[in-house]
Formats: C-alpha cells, structure tokens, sequence
C-alpha cells in the first residue's frame, strides 16, 4: 500500500536558478541538497512539514531537456493567494489576476523555465 508521495521532479534547466525561484519568491525551503555521482545533483524543496517535496533534477544529466517546463498539473494551497500575489508581483514576477470558483480563489504563476503553478486559497 502507498503510503504518501515522496517528491515529484521538475526537470529544470539551471538547478540554481529554479531553487532561487522556489525559495525565494515560493517560501519552500531546501530539504535535500546531495552529490548523485554522475547524474548531478538532488536539489529538493519543499514547505515546512510537507510530507512531499519537488526535486529539481537538471534536465541535462538526466536526457530529458525536452521535459523542461512541462509536467502534470501543479496545485499548491496558500492561506493568502492576494498577500503572496503582490509579493509575487513586487519581485517582477509573472502571475495571473485572482479567479474565484466555488471552490476557491487561484492565481497561476510562471517558474523560470515556464512551468504554470496554480496557488488556490480554499474557502
């Protein structure tokens, strides 16, 4: 039986510049940050307590630059969508206006190799 996800890769093109952008401007904090030998290095972020984090594989080692800036759909929850929009934009960074649903209300914002996150804040 599974028990939990572990961490989802984002295949990334400058491991470095995307931990920035996670980091810095997301609020997820390095988890793991390790030598792989030849295939680089295991770059992972993750929220405070999160049971799953993203690794941030370079595309490069692993053959996989035609997956940079594609993946499934990424949705993660905030209690402040308008608070971390506007910090979002201060930092010059591209994020869609607020759109409510029944459920809730979203942005979609851009990573530096052109990922589309969804933030949603519940009802």
């Amino acid at each position: 039986m599974i028990t939990k996800i572990n961490t989802v890769t984002l295949y990334v093109s400058d491991q470095q510049k995307a931990c920035d952008f996670y980091v810095q401007h997301l609020g997820l904090h390095v988890r793991r940050d390790e030598d792989m030998g030849p295939m680089g290095r295991w770059l992972e972020v993750a929220p405070d307590a999160a049971q799953a984090g993203f690794m941030l594989a370079s595309a490069a080692s692993f053959g996989k630059q035609d997956q940079i800036g594609a993946s499934a759909d990424i949705v993660l929850h905030t209690d402040d969508v308008a608070g971390l929009r506007q910090r979002l934009i201060a930092a010059g960074l591209p994020v869609t206006e607020p759109e409510t649903q029944a459920w809730g209300t979203f942005i979609k914002i851009t990573d530096p190799d052109g990922l589309e996150i969804v933030v949603s804040q519940p009802r």
